[in-house]
């Protein structure tokens, strides 16, 4: 079975992406796999495999993010023969911003928080923001050593507010650059998940926008706050 790692971090609209995957026959979206590991990533993604191959679809697709061992899912899951990859991104700043958001909730779907609004500390958001650029780049270096192709949707161009089917027909042409062949039928059953926060400017969902900007600037952070992790 072909199986594609969508390598992402959490609240950067992969979720979107695999809801929308369901509407696709031969696709097998399970996003949350590797969330409760019972055993090794191997046996998980075995099992994943021949319960999917029993539906009789023939493409797996699941989500890698920062809180899996490196070396595990090096070892246990990329390594393996035909996986493949693609690379799910969003906006520094916003991805924080979102994560911070449903975090002092504990509202991660199905909660509007368009009109919540949080305290940032600029300390904080440093550490959290070298851990995924470090995520992300030791991914992307690790495929580029081994001559794979690095495709990458970014949430802002390639998800928010698109339509069902131009959202899959992005992702097709993602899975096409790694050798995947993904037919994005007529009917789209689907709608996807229901956006939490609609939201447009990012200073206006922080309490304390003026401290923590400036906290960005005296840690010359704000190019890489407002850019991607690559």
């Amino acid at each position: 079975m072909d199986a594609v790692a969508v390598i992402t971090g959490r609240r950067t609209g992969a979720g979107q992406l695999f809801a929308l995957l369901a509407n696709i026959e031969a696709v097998a979206p399970r996003g949350g796999l590797f969330d409760n590991v019972t055993t090794t990533f191997g046996a998980q993604l075995d099992a994943a495999a021949a319960e999917a191959s029993a539906a009789g679809r023939t493409l797996l697709a699941f989500r890698l993010t920062p809180e899996l061992p490196a070396e595990a899912v090096a070892r246990e899951v990329l390594d393996r023969p035909g996986m493949r990859a693609v690379f799910v991104l969003r906006r520094n700043i916003d991805t924080y911003v979102s994560l911070a958001k449903a975090t002092a909730l504990d509202a991660f779907r199905d909660r509007d928080l368009t009109h919540v609004r949080v305290k940032l500390d600029a300390a904080h958001f440093a550490t959290w923001l070298a851990a995924e650029e470090a995520w992300y780049g030791h991914w992307k270096g690790w495929l580029e050593r081994r001559a794979f192709p690095v495709p990458v949707l970014r949430y802002e161009t390639h998800i928010l507010g698109l339509p069902a089917d131009t959202v899959l027909r992005r992702f097709a042409a993602a899975a096409a650059q790694v050798g995947l062949t993904v037919r994005v039928p007529a009917a789209l059953p689907h709608a996807g998940l229901v956006r939490q926060d609609r939201g447009r400017i990012v200073a206006l969902k922080v309490r304390n926008w003026a401290d923590f900007s400036r906290g960005l600037a005296e840690r010359s952070l704000e190019k890489r706050a407002f850019g991607y992790p690559f």
